[in-house]
């Protein structure tokens, strides 16, 4: 806008310019040709825009058009590859700890219905940063393991409905299972090789 506010400006002033030296010219043949001079400055000045259009690198002209419309280009391209990128790379983990979780599982699951008598109803890894997953071994990525057990034969027995009596003269003791909890932990730190601190164990449908 700028641009052409100068190159009016610039044609108003010449034309002032140009009529104030006919002006002062006396009357004599010289003034046909001042006057075709004048003339043809004037067009000069008129195609002044078009001469340094054509004069300009066509190269250069359409680079700056398209440098603003290229980078937001660019731009949206980079935003789109980084979703992309962290999409792809949280499939990957997910995939990763669920591999490692049926590996797990798949580890310690016969020793443990033999010698506990227990079976994998769930389990879960925690892992301290998902990102290295692919750059480090996971079992020193780990941050915690939460198993769920149940009974090895809950599943195929069938559970008799005995009358339910209420004793109210006896306080119930709740049962302790936190010591056999603990054996189990240690056996799964011991196999995984992870710290028994780092294991959480729950037994659903014990005595």
């Amino acid at each position: 806008m700028s641009y052409l506010t100068d190159w009016i400006t610039s044609i108003i002033l010449f034309i002032l310019l140009a009529t104030v030296v006919e002006m002062l010219l006396p009357n004599s043949s010289m003034q046909k040709y001042t006057k075709l001079v004048i003339g043809l400055l004037l067009i000069v000045v008129i195609l002044t825009p078009i001469l340094k259009l054509l004069s300009t690198d066509m190269d250069e002209l359409f680079a700056k058009m398209t440098t603003h419309s290229s980078y937001n280009s660019e731009t949206n391209t980079e935003n789109l590859i980084e979703m992309k990128k962290k999409e792809i790379q949280a499939s990957h983990a997910a995939y990763i700890l669920d591999k490692a979780a049926v590996l797990m599982k798949e580890d310690v699951e016969e020793e443990l219905r033999e010698s506990y008598g227990l079976t994998v109803k769930d389990l879960k890894v925690v892992v301290k940063n998902e990102d290295q997953l692919t750059e480090m071994p996971i079992e020193e990525n780990i941050e915690s393991v939460v198993i769920l057990l149940e009974q090895a034969d809950q599943k195929t027995a069938i559970q008799v409905v005995k009358p339910v009596q209420i004793d109210t003269s006896r306080q119930k003791e709740p049962a302790s299972s936190s010591k056999e909890e603990g054996k189990i932990a240690n056996f799964l730190a011991d196999r995984w090789q992870l710290q028994p601190t780092n294991i959480s164990v729950a037994v659903e449908g014990g005595d």
